[in-house]
C-alpha cells in the first residue's frame, strides 16, 4: 500500500487521516497502481486483509458515520478487480439506524469471515453483532453468506 500525503506526517505510524491525498496498492518493483484504494474510501489508510494465497483482499471502507462496508477484489493475472459486495450483509431484525461491516479474515481463498454490528433505532440500548462467513461464487460473480452466528 503506498499512502500519500500533503505534508510530512509527525508519526508515521499514525497519519492523520486529514493529511491523507491517496491510498493505493501498488506492484513491486515497478511501482504500477493496481487499486486506488481511497476512490470509494474516505481517504484514510484501511486496514487491508490478505488472502493466505495473496491472491483476494478486503478492506472496510466508510459511506459516512452510519454505515461502513466492505470491498473485495480478486486477483486476475496481473491486475486486482472489484467484486459485487452490496450483499455482503446478513439481515437484521429491526429497524437499523447504523450498520458496520468488517473483514476479520479470510478463512481461506474465496472465503472471508466478517463481522456486522448493527445499531436500532428506539433507544433501548439493544444492538446486534453478527459474524458470518462469505463464499464467492465463481458462477453467479458474488458472494453467498455460508453460515451465521450472532450475539444481541
Amino acid at each position: 500500500m503506498r499512502v500519500s500525503c500533503s505534508s510530512e506526517p509527525e508519526d508515521p505510524n499514525d497519519i492523520d487521516s486529514n493529511l491523507i491525498t491517496a491510498v493505493e496498492l501498488v506492484s513491486l518493483p515497478s511501482k504500477k497502481v493496481l487499486v486506488n484504494v481511497g476512490e470509494r474510501n474516505e481517504v484514510s489508510a484501511p486496514t487491508v486483509i490478505w488472502s493466505p494465497d495473496s491472491k483476494w483482499f478486503a478492506f472496510p471502507f466508510s459511506e459516512g458515520h452510519r454505515v461502513t462496508d466492505t470491498n473485495v477484489y480478486h486477483r486476475s493475472g496481473d491486475d486486482f478487480s472489484r467484486l459485487e459486495t452490496e450483499e455482503l450483509r446478513v439481515d437484521a431484525k429491526g429497524d437499523v439506524r447504523n450498520e458496520y461491516v468488517t473483514p476479520i479474515r479470510w478463512i481461506k481463498p474465496g472465503v472471508l469471515l466478517l463481522e456486522q454490528f448493527d445499531i436500532f433505532r428506539g433507544g433501548n440500548g439493544e444492538d446486534a453483532t453478527y459474524q458470518f462467513a462469505a463464499k464467492f461464487d465463481e458462477k453467479t460473480g458474488k458472494f453467498q453468506i455460508s453460515s451465521e452466528k450472532s450475539s444481541i
